[in-house]
C-alpha cells in the first residue's frame, strides 16, 4: 500500500469531519502535508487545530482552501521579513539626517514646490489673485474702493 493513502486513512479516522470524504479526494487535498513529510498524528493534529466547532459541507474543498490561505500567509510573512536593500552602513540619509536639517529639508522641497506650482498656474492664467488684485476685489466685493487697492 502506498504511505500516502496509508497516512491519509489514519487521518481521516482520527478526524471525525473527514470521515464523509473519499479517500483519493482526501490524499489529494492533503498532498501538501504529506509532501512535507509529515506523519498522520501531525496532520490530524492540524487540522484538529483549525477548532472547527460546526462540520463543513464539502470537508475536501474546506481543507484545500484553508491550506492555500495557510500557504499565501506564509508567503507574505516571508516577503514581509526580506531584509531592506541597504545594509546599517548605507541606510537612507532621512533615517541618520539630525532632526533640524531633516525638518529644513522637508520644508525646502514644500517651498520648491509651493513656487513650481504657483508658476504652472500662472502660465495657465489661473493665478489672478496677486496681493493687489485679491485687495480690490475683496474692497469692490465689500463696496469700499481706494486708489491704493487697499482698504479704506
Amino acid at each position: 500500500m502506498q504511505r500516502g493513502i496509508w497516512i491519509t486513512r489514519q487521518v481521516r479516522a482520527r478526524v471525525q469531519w473527514t470521515q464523509g470524504v473519499r479517500l483519493r479526494r482526501l490524499e489529494y487535498v492533503l498532498r501538501p502535508l504529506l509532501d512535507a513529510g509529515l506523519d498522520a498524528d501531525t496532520i490530524a493534529a492540524e487540522l484538529h487545530s483549525w477548532m472547527l466547532t460546526w462540520r463543513p459541507a464539502r470537508p475536501a474543498e474546506y481543507i484545500r482552501a484553508q491550506l492555500a490561505r495557510q500557504a499565501s500567509a506564509e508567503h507574505t510573512a516571508a516577503a514581509l521579513a526580506t531584509p531592506e536593500p541597504w545594509g546599517n552602513d548605507a541606510a537612507p540619509a532621512a533615517f541618520t539626517a539630525p532632526r533640524l536639517d531633516l525638518v529644513r529639508s522637508v520644508l525646502g522641497g514644500l517651498a520648491a514646490g509651493m513656487a513650481a506650482y504657483s508658476a504652472r498656474q500662472t502660465e495657465q492664467g489661473l493665478d489672478d489673485l496677486t496681493d493687489a488684485a485679491a485687495a480690490s476685489d475683496m474692497a469692490a466685493f465689500l463696496g469700499t474702493t481706494t486708489s491704493t487697492g487697499a482698504f479704506a
